[in-house]
């Protein structure tokens, strides 16, 4: 039998009858469950609503949160549970709370008052089972440690893109600063033939003027540091290079000693002598060109990370639930295929894929054996998958990406006649790049296998698809999807990690 790693993490149970705090301590204080070893937890005990507020205070002041707070709503004299509930989240809106009652709760109050953390705070009745309890700790505890270890991610990320980001704008200040030096000192050279000569004999980037038939009429010093030559061996002779006054060009120059160089020469319309003329002002950007590369080189590596970190965390998600391995990958595939067939921006292609890669971010809060599990959800169950939606979006909306990745995570179970979730969005309300995330979910998620039935086949995920079109789905994605299949021979692939794995 497997042997599963143990985890220590903090409980809290408040009820004002001592009976049930003793029962508490029977059901959490057990590390051997049907002869599997289960979470080990530290279990603390209160019998009133204020001291339980007081009780958290001081767990976050030593840094010791609780993972789980079983809370009873009925607790005289003092305040009741809906109160020390809202307490509670003001103190550590991260521990979930189970709220525990005699009697099935019909007033919405509290449930209106929850916020945008639904998934914190959950419902258990009297009399409750040993097992319910035991189950309810060790799932609940994994998902506080997994959303612990997502915010620090999260967290990690920012500061990366954020010291990134930083170097960028430093780097674009300096370049800024160059080109407005060089336009300042262009517009003082175009100034007068009688000062003409004398203004830019001294300059410190070469100067070329050319006649109309592109023959050197006069060289300054700089410029014959740049050639290495001499003036009267230049002057008199036609320019090899080609004179564009629209826009700057590069040339490759290699100098009298045999060195190579990259000058930047932007050339201006002007007279000379009384004649018309081109001004050809070069700089060597030898040392500017090596500098891009390098920033270059910088921007490629960040994409790098970037991609690297979306894949892990898909990978991260795909670990939990070996049933759906590689899924996410494959949503991915025929998403980017259907949006460049939409004929999508290329840059808005990618963004595509990247939110298809990680469509699912959000069940990394789930307990494992509610993904896997064989048999049908119960109705808690259903709802906390739902969440997963609302949750990728919120592990992700605070990183700053070219495209509208959160979002896109958010909408992706919406429809087009509004009876999706979470938010009922319907039509255009609902960003492209949700709606082909949207399509190739259903497709991908019906053509496989899942532990609860069998592959439903190709075919009928493509037929769901075209009789659902303009109720629940976009047409334009669907006509893309059907044609990528029926006529392109699109096929799904397998990810090398999920390959590797198999072998």
């Amino acid at each position: 039998m497997t042997d599963y790693p143990t985890s220590k993490y903090r409980i809290l149970a408040v009820d004002d009858d001592p009976a049930i705090l003793d029962l508490y301590q029977q059901i959490l204080n057990s590390d051997v469950t049907k002869g599997r070893k289960s979470a080990v937890f530290e279990l603390d005990c209160c019998s009133q609503g204020k001291e339980a507020v007081e009780a958290v205070r001081l767990s976050l002041e030593f840094n010791q949160s609780y993972a789980v707070i079983f809370l009873d709503l009925n607790m005289p004299p003092g305040p009741d549970g809906e109160w020390t509930a809202q307490q509670i989240q003001q103190l550590d809106p991260y521990t979930n709370i189970m709220l525990v009652s005699g009697f099935m709760r019909t007033d919405p109050g509290l449930s209106a008052k929850q916020g945008d953390t639904p998934d914190k705070l959950l419902y258990l009745q009297k009399p409750f089972h040993r097992q319910e309890i035991l189950q309810f700790a060790t799932a609940l505890s994994a998902k506080w440690q997994a959303e612990a270890e997502l915010r620090k991610l999260h967290l990690d990320m920012e500061n990366l893109v954020e010291r990134r980001t930083d170097a960028l704008v430093k780097t674009n200040r300096r370049l800024r600063k160059a080109v407005k030096s060089r336009r300042k000192t262009e517009k003082a050279l175009y100034t007068s033939e009688i000062n003409f000569s004398s203004m830019i004999y001294a300059n410190a980037d070469g100067i070329l003027i050319l006649d109309e038939n592109a023959i050197v009429r006069f060289m300054n010093p700089a410029a014959e540091s740049i050639f290495g030559t001499k003036a009267k061996h230049f002057v008199g002779q036609t320019f090899e290079h080609l004179i564009s006054p629209e826009k700057p060009t590069e040339l490759d120059i290699t100098t009298g000693d045999g060195k190579s160089m990259v000058a930047e020469m932007r050339v201006m319309e002007t007279e000379w002598k009384g004649q018309k003329a081109y001004l050809a002002s070069l700089r060597d950007i030898t040392a500017r060109k090596g500098m891009q590369q390098q920033l270059q080189l910088g921007l490629d590596h960040i994409k790098k990370v970037m991609d690297g970190t979306i894949q892990a965390m898909a990978l991260a998600v795909e670990m939990r639930d070996p049933y759906t391995s590689g899924h996410q990958h494959r949503v991915a595939e025929l998403a980017q295929a259907i949006a460049a067939e939409i004929d999508l921006p290329a840059e808005d292609v990618e963004g595509v894929y990247m939110a298809a890669s990680i469509h699912d971010i959000g069940k990394i809060s789930l307990p494992a054996e509610i993904l896997s599990k064989p048999v049908k959800l119960t109705d808690i169950e259903r709802k906390m998958i739902q969440a997963h939606s609302k949750v990728g979006y919120e592990i992700l909306k605070g990183i700053d990406f070219s495209w509208p990745i959160a979002q896109i995570l958010l909408q992706h179970h919406e429809r087009m006649d509004g009876s999706g979730y979470p938010n009922g969005l319907g039509g255009k309300e609902i960003l492209i790049g949700a709606r082909i995330v949207g399509v190739s979910d259903v497709v991908e998620t019906m053509a496989s296998h899942r532990p609860y039935r069998p592959s439903i086949g190709l075919d009928k995920a493509l037929e769901e698809v075209f009789n659902n079109r303009g109720k629940l789905y976009d047409e334009q994605v669907v006509s893309a999807c059907l044609k990528l299949f029926n006529e392109k021979g699109f096929e799904f692939s397998q990810p090398e990690h999920i390959l590797s794995a198999a072998l």
